[in-house]
C-alpha cells in the first residue's frame, strides 16, 4: 500500500469517527453510531501506530523536545496500565476502551507531522476533500448536531496561518470555511476563540515588518497566564471566570437545544475546577493522577452508573490531571513549550513562529476547554508540534514553504 493512500485512509477514519461520534453524541442511533466510530478509531490508531515503528524517532528533532516526547509518551503509557489494573465494572472498561486509551495514543500523531511528505499529504487532502466537500454536511448539522460542521472543521484554526503561502483559491475557502463554521453555531465559543486568535496571529505576518518584536513577550506571556491564572483562583485571589461572567454583555440565543439566551462569557468551568481538584486531594493523587479509568465526584451531573462519579470534565487540564496528575500535567507542557520555543526562536520562516504562537494559544484553552478525545482537534495538535519540530521545516526559507505549499511535489 502506497503511503499516500495510508495517510488518506487515516484522515478519513478520523473525519468518519469524529462525524459518527457527534451524531450518535445528539441521540441518534447511539449505540450503533458509537460502535462504528469506535471501529474505525481503532482502525486509525493502527495506522499511527505503524507509522510511529516505521519512523526515525530522533532524526531532524531537537534533542529537548525527544526526550520530553519520550517522556510524555511513556507516561501515557504507565497510565493506561494502571486504568487497566484499577478498572473494576462495565463502566470502566468502557470508558478505558472508548476514550482514554485512544487519547494517550494519538500524541503518535506527532510523527505524521514530523515526516514532511505525511504533513504535505495531510494538508493537501484536508484542503481538496474535508474543506472543499465538508458544505454537504451543514444540513446534517442543523438537523442532527448543530457543532457537527464545526467539528469536523476544525483544522480551520490552523489552516488560518497557512493563507499567505497557499493559492488564491485555497485562501478563498478557508476564509469561507472559517466564516460557515462560525455562522453554522454561534453560540460554539472556543471554535469562535480558536479562529479569532489566529486570525489575529496572521495579523501579526501582515505587519511582521512592525509587530516582529510582539512574537516572543507574546508567546511567554500565552504559557505565563494560564499558570498564574490558575494559582490566583486556588488561593481564591482572583477567579477569571467569575469576572468574565459579570460583564453578560456576549448573550446570544442557544442553538443547541432549547435554552433560550445564553452568556458566551458564563461561567460553567470554577465548579469544575473545584470538584476535579477537590477529588485528587481527598485521595491523594495530586502528583500521580487516578490512571486512564479515573473519576471524581460531581454533585452538578448525572452519571450513568448512579454512583455521583463521573470520567472526565470538559477542561482538558482537569481530565490530564485526572489521569496522570502533575506529573502528567507538567510532562506535557514540556513537550508543547520545547515544540513552541523551537518554532518561534530556531526558525527561518515566519510560518514557524505563528504556528508556534498558536501552539502557546493551545495551552491557554487547554484551561478553558480542549476535549480529551481521539479526533480532528488533537490529531492536528500533535501533527502541527511534530511539523515545526522537524529542523528542516524549520530551516526552510518563506519562499521554501510557499513551495511545500504548492503540492506540486512531495519535499
Amino acid at each position: 500500500m502506497k503511503y499516500s493512500l495510508l495517510i488518506l485512509f487515516l484522515l478519513f477514519f478520523i473525519i468518519l469517527s469524529d462525524g459518527l461520534l457527534n451524531v450518535a453524541n445528539s441521540g441518534h442511533n447511539e449505540d450503533y453510531f458509537t460502535f462504528l466510530s469506535l471501529v474505525v478509531r481503532y482502525l486509525a490508531l493502527l495506522i499511527l501506530i505503524f507509522i510511529a515503528a516505521k519512523s526515525s524517532w530522533r532524526n531532524n528533532i531537537p534533542k529537548p523536545v525527544y526526550i520530553l516526547f519520550v517522556t510524555f509518551l511513556g507516561w501515557n503509557i504507565i497510565t493506561i496500565a494502571r486504568g487497566v489494573f484499577s478498572a473494576a465494572g462495565y463502566w470502566d472498561w468502557k470508558f478505558l476502551l472508548l476514550n482514554s486509551l485512544l487519547f494517550f495514543l494519538i500524541p503518535l500523531s506527532f510523527f505524521v507531522g514530523k515526516h514532511l511528505p505525511f504533513a504535505q499529504l495531510v494538508f493537501k487532502y484536508v484542503l481538496k476533500y474535508l474543506f472543499l466537500f465538508g458544505f454537504v454536511t451543514i444540513p446534517l448539522a442543523l438537523v442532527a448536531n448543530r457543532e457537527l460542521y464545526s467539528r469536523l472543521m476544525i483544522p480551520i484554526s490552523f489552516f488560518i496561518l497557512f493563507i499567505p503561502w497557499l493559492k488564491g483559491r485555497w485562501k478563498k475557502l478557508i476564509v469561507l470555511v472559517a466564516c460557515a463554521s462560525i455562522l453554522v453555531v454561534i453560540d460554539f465559543r472556543t471554535n469562535i476563540i480558536k479562529i479569532g486568535l489566529s486570525m489575529l496571529v496572521l495579523l501579526l505576518y501582515f505587519f511582521r515588518n512592525y509587530l516582529r518584536w510582539l512574537v516572543k513577550p507574546v508567546h511567554a506571556v500565552l504559557f505565563l497566564a494560564p499558570i498564574v491564572l490558575f494559582y490566583l483562583g486556588i488561593t481564591g485571589s482572583y477567579n477569571i471566570f467569575a469576572q468574565a461572567e459579570k460583564s453578560g454583555s456576549y448573550t446570544v440565543k442557544a442553538q443547541k437545544g432549547d435554552l433560550g439566551e445564553v452568556n458566551l462569557t458564563g461561567d460553567t468551568r470554577t465548579f469544575l475546577y473545584e470538584e476535579v481538584l477537590s477529588t485528587l486531594y481527598t485521595n491523594g493523587s495530586v502528583m500521580a493522577g487516578e490512571g486512564a479509568t479515573g473519576t471524581y465526584t460531581t454533585e452538578y451531573f448525572e452519571t450513568a452508573d448512579d454512583t455521583g462519579r463521573r470520567y472526565g470534565s470538559e477542561v482538558g487540564v482537569l481530565n490530564l490531571a485526572l489521569y496522570s496528575g502533575t506529573i502528567g500535567v507538567l510532562i506535557y507542557l514540556g513537550v508543547l513549550f520545547s515544540c513552541s520555543w523551537y518554532a518561534i526562536y530556531r526558525s527561518n520562516n515566519f510560518l514557524c513562529k505563528m504556528l508556534g504562537l498558536v501552539l502557546a494559544v493551545r495551552w491557554l484553552l487547554f484551561f478553558v476547554e480542549e476535549f480529551t478525545n481521539f479526533d480532528l482537534n488533537t490529531f492536528f495538535l500533535w501533527l502541527i508540534m511534530g511539523l515545526v519540530a522537524n529542523s528542516n521545516f524549520r530551516s526552510m526559507g518563506n519562499a521554501e514553504v510557499r513551495a511545500f505549499f504548492r503540492f506540486n511535489k512531495q519535499v
